[in-house]
């Protein structure tokens, strides 16, 4: 047992010699919260950036959303050539309707409106 600290000791000369400080718990807590901070803004320009989408090949993509509630929306799913209309909650997603005429994606237009005249209901503008 007398042994183990000398041995501990040649280890590590920078110890042995005794002139270097550990670091303060303070410089250790700043560092590791520079880590995490760093960590969130990565994650969070990540997400917001749509290198996810073009990753993903291109063939699946979100048409157009429409909440419904708090945390409720619909949403019209691009797969393929294919449309499809889902319902998404926290707990589940479900598969609605296969729309027969899609969406037009280049005209910007509310999603209600589109939906509406695809569903037969024609809104007054």
């Amino acid at each position: 047992m007398n042994l183990v600290f000398p041995l501990l000791l040649l280890s590590f000369p920078a110890l042995a010699e005794g002139g270097v400080n550990p670091p303060s718990i303070t410089s250790w807590l700043l560092s590791s919260l520079m880590v995490i901070g760093l960590i969130l803004v990565l994650g969070f320009l990540l997400k917001k950036s749509k290198l996810t989408q073009v990753m993903g090949g291109g063939q699946m993509k979100v048409i157009a959303t429409l909440p419904v509630g708090y945390k409720e929306k619909l949403m019209v799913v691009k797969v393929g050539e294919q449309q499809l209309l889902i319902g998404v909650t926290p707990q589940q997603v479900n598969f609605l309707y296969r729309l027969e005429q899609p969406l037009d994606e280049s005209q910007p237009q509310a999603f209600s409106q589109q939906l509406g005249k695809l569903m037969g209901k024609h809104e007054k503008s």
